[in-house]
């Protein structure tokens, strides 16, 4: 699969270039409101990107071929009743503890306490909750063969604590990416400015940059017209998303809240962290787009006994 989407976008193809997940693909392929793809899939950003959501329907996944391709589909993680969802997602934010005491990459320890969180909150075991962090991404571009089956072994598990189509399994196989991106993101950007500590409202505008997902594939249940152009109902559409125009199934509260406490949480433990190298994008992600490593160190606090 990920053959026929290099192979498609070294054609042109502009949904495929940005469902193969390649760091380095911009989202500039897309220049027109409305672009279409070879597979049919019909491609929307900009000021239409809201409208378009605001017709759609639930997660969606690319099947080139009509038949199901992904580890984890569509229907294996969405809610049978996605109103559950912003119930379970509007409660407060678990208490963060654990950071560790030496830092050298921020990636994995923001995502195992991210886990930690959430285990807490929905009753699963942070390797499960790990494990099935490649989920959203899996939707649009296939992962490696060793996360594969490690996220597909970290399903299985969460359906079974949590039992399927329900909100705290959706939770459990979103949330912890979402937020730990955020995390990382919002770190990057402090660290890169010279502003840390300063982690006072770095989510927010962290997500005006970095939306939590940035490419969303769903099906229209309306005929909507997008610059006179009319796109059917039950039309297959993917959605460059923004700050102002998220999927209403994945824009949740107690994920911008988890990350606040998270990244508090972090600039409290070590306060003079400092950038140890270069941010490294996450490949295989063309939903979330997060880092892959994000290289650090803690700095000692010295303290002065001044005698009197």
């Amino acid at each position: 699969m990920r053959g026929l989407q290099w192979m498609r976008a070294a054609e042109g193809d502009p949904l495929a270039a940005l469902l193969r997940g390649h760091p380095t693909d911009a989202r500039s392929v897309i220049t027109d409101p409305v672009s279409r793809s070879s597979t049919g899939t019909v491609l929307v950003g900009g000021a239409s990107a809201a409208r378009l959501l605001e017709v759609g329907t639930g997660l969606a996944d690319w099947r080139p071929t009509g038949t199901r391709v992904m580890a984890v589909a569509a229907e294996d993680i969405e809610p049978a009743d996605p109103e559950d969802v912003a119930a379970l997602a509007g409660v407060s934010a678990s208490p963060v503890a654990g950071v560790p005491d030496e830092l050298t990459d921020l990636v994995p320890a923001a995502e195992l306490l991210c886990a930690k969180a959430y285990a807490d909150l929905l009753g699963a075991e942070p390797d499960s909750l790990l494990g099935a962090t490649p989920v959203l991404d899996n939707l649009l571009c296939p992962q490696e063969t060793a996360v594969t089956e490690r996220m597909l072994a970290a399903v299985d598990d969460l359906r079974a604590a949590l039992c399927a189509r329900t909100p705290a399994l959706f939770l459990a196989v979103v949330a912890p990416r979402l937020t730990a991106d955020l995390v990382t993101r919002a770190a990057a950007v402090l660290l890169a400015d010279g502003r840390w500590p300063d982690v006072e409202g770095a989510v927010e505008r962290t997500r005006a940059v970095y939306p939590p997902v940035r490419l969303h594939l769903t099906t229209t249940t309306a005929d909507l017209t997008v610059a006179g152009e009319v796109i059917p109902g039950s039309s297959q559409v993917a959605v460059l998303t923004s700050a102002a125009a998220l999927p209403r199934l994945l824009d949740l509260p107690l994920v911008y809240a988890t990350a606040e406490a998270v990244l508090a949480a972090i600039a409290l433990r070590h306060p003079r962290l400092v950038s140890a190298g270069a941010p490294l994008d996450r490949p295989h992600a063309p939903a979330t787009g997060g880092l892959a490593h994000l290289p650090v160190a803690s700095l000692r606090t010295e303290f002065l006994l001044v005698r009197s």
